[in-house]
């Protein structure tokens, strides 16, 4: 297969730098996004190091310092990609807020919950119109938008209760855009694509001393959606899920998707 060039968000840490090293491996040019390029308090990783360790493994890699709450931050990403490298083939936005607290209604402040719309939904929606040109040029491409259980309408109303309202809110929103946006670009070979990452053994997770056991039990390693992710982009038949909300751990186990 030839390489891809795929734009990958919130590529220092977590979920989005494990997808942006294991495309590096099967050698595609990557375009990887952050808010900074270098490290910043006491969190682990920067995008500096992404870019560094993706070249290391064998990729084309660039770093741009993008903030996804701004739609013109998105449209100088695809710009750069194109400029980089000729066009855009898959774009995997991966870039959250989780917010600073408040996980009821009267604790959530209006500035953390436009933070998590303008970033998980708004900045989604502008990746997904300055890209989406671009991918119908090249006669076909994939949108993977990261999602959440978060999102679900749930009968388990304690259990909803572990999610802020911003977040849940936006992750829903992101489900139904990309189902909305899915129908339209079909026709031009374009897949749109939800990832429920599940419950994953990020940084930040490995490092709470609070998570209950039966949390605990449902942990997946971060490989689990990066596999996922990279069989959706370069698998060559995206279209098969397009519209669809997929869950990472079934359909790595459904389809057999080994490491390596």
């Amino acid at each position: 297969m030839s390489a891809l060039v795929v734009i990958v968000t919130g590529a220092s840490r977590g979920i989005g730098r494990q997808i942006a090293l294991d495309l590096a491996r099967r050698g595609h040019r990557l375009v990887l996004a952050a808010r900074t390029m270098e490290p910043s308090g006491d969190r682990p990783g920067s995008l500096s190091e992404t870019v560094r360790d993706a070249e290391a493994a064998g990729a084309h890699a660039i770093g741009v310092q993008a903030d996804l709450a701004r739609a013109e931050d998105a449209s100088r990403l695809v710009e750069r990609a194109v400029e980089e490298f000729g066009g855009v083939d898959a774009v995997v936005n991966n870039a959250a807020a989780t917010g600073s607290g408040g996980r009821t209604l009267e604790e959530m402040s209006w500035e953390d919950w436009a933070r998590q719309f303008d970033t998980n939904v708004h900045g989604t929606f502008a990746m997904m119109r300055a890209a989406t040109p671009h991918l119908v040029a090249r006669r076909g491409g994939t949108i993977v938008n990261l999602s959440s259980r978060a999102g679900d309408l749930s009968d388990d109303l304690e259990g909803s209760r572990l999610f802020s309202p911003a977040y849940a809110a936006s992750k829903a929103a992101i489900n139904r855009l990309g189902n909305v946006v899915a129908a339209e670009l079909r026709d031009k070979n374009v897949a749109v694509v939800a990832l429920d990452p599940g419950s994953v053994r990020t940084e930040r997770v490995a490092g709470l001393k609070d998570l209950s056991p039966e949390h605990q039990v449902r942990l997946v390693e971060m490989t689990v959606p990066s596999r996922a992710v990279v069989r959706l982009v370069t698998g060559g038949d995206s279209l098969r899920w397009t519209g669809q909300l997929v869950r990472a751990k079934e359909f790595v186990d459904r389809l057999d998707l080994l490491p390596g």
